[in-house]
């Protein structure tokens, strides 16, 4: 048998706040991408690794490949694979800046 809740007393009464013409203003700006400075966001190169995560499905041949490249170096696989992409993004960018 299903048993019925029923709703706090207290939740029932609380008003809700009603937003401030100035924030009305900030949202709308918000949303039109007007008077609002943009920031550029500094991003930690040691912040926890929990943005993103991507699934890489490799053949048998890359998969040797990235073994061999590992044992040669002493890294893990994951690191091997951030550092091989972060060294190839920094070149491809001193590249297009010259």
């Amino acid at each position: 048998m299903v048993k019925r809740r029923d709703p706090q007393a207290s939740n029932l009464s609380a008003a809700k706040a009603e937003p401030t013409p100035e924030q009305i203003e900030a949202f709308a700006a918000g949303v039109d991408n007007g008077n609002v400075e943009s920031k550029e966001k500094v991003l930690d190169q040691n912040a926890p690794r929990t943005f993103k995560t991507m699934s890489v499905p490799f053949n048998e041949y890359e998969y040797k490949q990235l073994v061999k490249g590992i044992n040669l170096s002493g890294r893990t696989k994951l690191n091997f694979v951030r550092y091989a992409m972060l060294k190839l993004s920094k070149e491809l960018q001193d590249e297009d800046q010259n």
